[in-house]
């Protein structure tokens, strides 16, 4: 069996989105999710996040909230007590 792993939900700045980031601007949705194939900073202070595809792609200016999947290793079972 492979390593498990679980996802935690939280919030960064427009202006700290990297590419490969999993990010969504509508909030912890279920849909609504993206990766991120590239940031671009636009002459106005404002940030393009870019997918692959540009179909998904946004503008955000650089304090703005965007939420970030962030990827753990799950150690142990669901439902063994832990020491």
């Amino acid at each position: 069996m492979g390593v498990r792993s679980y996802v935690e939900i939280v919030q960064i700045r427009a202006c700290d989105v990297q590419s490969g980031d999993v990010v969504n601007k509508r909030g912890p949705d279920r849909s609504g999710w993206t990766e991120v194939a590239k940031l671009e900073e636009l002459e106005s202070g404002s940030y393009v996040i870019h997918d692959e595809t540009n179909k998904d792609s946004f503008t955000a200016i650089g304090y703005d909230l965007i939420w970030l999947q962030v990827v753990h290793e799950l150690r142990f079972n669901s439902h063994l007590p832990v020491d």
